[in-house]
């Protein structure tokens, strides 16, 4: 495997700090945030969660990708996902999940509509006591459906009706982990976090480890910033690595890791814009979700696997415990920086974050994808 060897070096010449791409006041706009809604977030493929938080069988999940209200639904065996918007006059249809109904019924003139987006009846629409479904001709009656597919175990939504698919959106992470077999994998816990910030600074936080020795001072010792190195697959996909990786082991006894071709001595955390954050370690990994709620404030929730049947067993329970209390730890320290971030690009002190063309190049990477994406706006 090919990578960039990125460490602390302290003999180094000095180097230079470049202005940041991106304006500080671009962190809290709204108007900016509006923005990179149309440009990047309603045009991506959004992470939305594990399969096992919608229907299996019936039924209808609500959430919010980009700002804009989307219901999930089972039918036919196989996950749809359509506007939660009634084609009558446009009121949201639902905000509650249930998991054994094929049918809901707007609010506001109860129009019902099948979990197949399809509408059933349209009561008194004819004249009091009708219940008969309008005719369509060329008039929309139907849910506007949106695009939905999964990668492993991770649902993701895109708005765009001519975005390339999701395999192809992903495929340099998956040729690049092609060697590691993830089919066995079991969900073990979440974790969650309400940032009063702005999610860019999040991704940016997440794609350097300049800060490592500094901020995380458990975690430069089982995961040194010596060892670590950036990496990019594609223009929105940027990414770091450790290596050598180190486990929890327990009386010499390590996690189980996944079935692969090859001895998996490092890790690495890819950003794939813009919220899908994704860690592959050899005996675990994460997927994490970001849902901005306006410009200053972000929540993220983390999900975290291990092997399934191997790792998962009885035995490695102390193993698994103490890998997620160290990465609550890690996460509880980056939610108190960031935020101080953010409120510090919020007070005007200055333009723009100056920035190390060696350490931080992820973030020159990640904020030109930003600009690329949303100029001319």
């Amino acid at each position: 495997m090919s990578q960039q060897n990125f460490p602390l070096d302290r003999g180094a010449p000095p180097v230079d700090v470049i202005p940041a791409p991106l304006p500080a006041d671009q962190y809290s706009d709204p108007l900016q945030l509006q923005v990179e809604m149309k440009k990047i977030w309603a045009t991506g493929w959004i992470f939305v969660g594990p399969r096992h938080h919608f229907p299996t069988t019936a039924g209808y999940t609500p959430i919010t990708v980009a700002g804009q209200p989307i219901l999930i639904t089972y039918h036919d065996e196989q996950l749809k996902a359509f506007y939660n918007v009634c084609a009558h006059r446009g009121c949201q249809l639902t905000e509650t999940a249930a998991y054994d109904r094929n049918s809901l019924s707007c609010p506001y003139h109860a129009w019902v509509y099948g979990i197949d987006g399809n509408l059933r009846s349209a009561r008194d629409f004819s004249g009091s006591g009708s219940n008969n479904v309008p005719p369509s001709g060329d008039k929309v009656t139907a849910l506007t459906p949106v695009s939905i597919d999964t990668w492993l175990d991770f649902v993701f939504i895109n708005l765009d009706s001519q975005a390339m698919p999701l395999a192809e959106a992903l495929e340099p992470i998956t040729k690049r982990w092609k060697h590691v077999d993830f089919s066995s994998l079991e969900h073990v816990a979440s974790l969650e976090y309400d940032f009063s910030a702005n999610w860019k600074l999040i991704v940016e936080n997440f794609l350097e480890s300049y800060h490592v020795p500094f901020l995380h001072k458990d975690l430069n010792k089982y995961s040194p910033a010596t060892g670590r190195y950036q990496v990019q697959l594609a223009n929105n996909i940027n990414g770091i690595g450790t290596q050598p990786y180190e486990g929890v082991s327990i009386d010499n006894k390590p996690l189980p890791q996944w079935p692969s071709e090859e001895n998996i001595n490092y890790a690495e955390y890819f950003n794939a814009s813009p919220n899908f954050l994704l860690g592959f370690m050899p005996d675990h990994l994460f997927a994490w979700s970001l849902e901005p709620d306006g410009p200053n404030r972000t929540k993220e929730v983390l999900h975290f696997y291990f092997p399934a049947n191997s790792a998962t067993v009885p035995q490695f329970e102390e193993h698994r415990r103490i890998t997620l209390e160290r990465w609550k730890n890690v996460n509880d320290e980056d939610h108190d920086i960031v935020q101080k971030m953010h409120h510090g690009l919020a007070s005007g002190a200055l333009k723009k974050a100056q920035l190390s063309p060696v350490m931080e190049r992820n973030i020159l990477r990640f904020q030109n994808h930003i600009l690329d994406e949303t100029q001319g706006e």
